[in-house]
């Protein structure tokens, strides 16, 4: 009686499958974090320039000698679009009897910065308070 040895060197098709298997999960894996990387990013960028147009716009009002409340609009370029509100605050509440004017008028005033992302519209808000010096009746000439 002979018996055989049979030596069989390689890979059956069975491993070949499930080693090809795992490779493609894993390409999957990394390609799609690979994506939502990119994404992120142009994202980031995105709401950096609104950010940086929105202080822009916050420093051209911090300028301004006279302030009125209202809304304005308009476009930085042809992606970015700027909303500005300015609302009056009453600082001192007073009973209608009291006569009392104060030197300085407060101003609330939002910065709103729109764009569109692919198909969706973004938004981001800066907000604050300036406070603008009344003139002296008895100063002007």
């Amino acid at each position: 009686m002979r018996i055989r040895e049979s030596k069989t060197e390689g890979f059956t098709l069975i491993e070949v499958v499930v080693a090809l298997a795992i490779l493609g999960v894993a390409l999957t894996v990394i390609i799609e974090l690979f994506s939502g990387g990119l994404r992120l990013a142009r994202t980031s960028v995105e709401y950096t320039r609104a950010i940086t147009y929105a202080r822009m716009k916050m420093e051209e009002i911090a300028v301004q000698q006279k302030m009125e409340e209202g809304t304005q609009e308009g476009e930085f370029d042809s992606t970015y679009r700027w909303q500005v509100e300015t609302k009056k605050v009453d600082v001192l509440p007073i009973e209608k009897g009291i006569e009392f004017k104060a030197p300085t008028e407060l101003f609330q005033v939002k910065v709103n910065i729109l764009w569109k992302s692919g198909d969706r519209e973004k938004s981001t808000r800066l907000e604050t308070y300036r406070t603008i010096k009344l003139e002296d009746e008895g100063n002007k000439s």
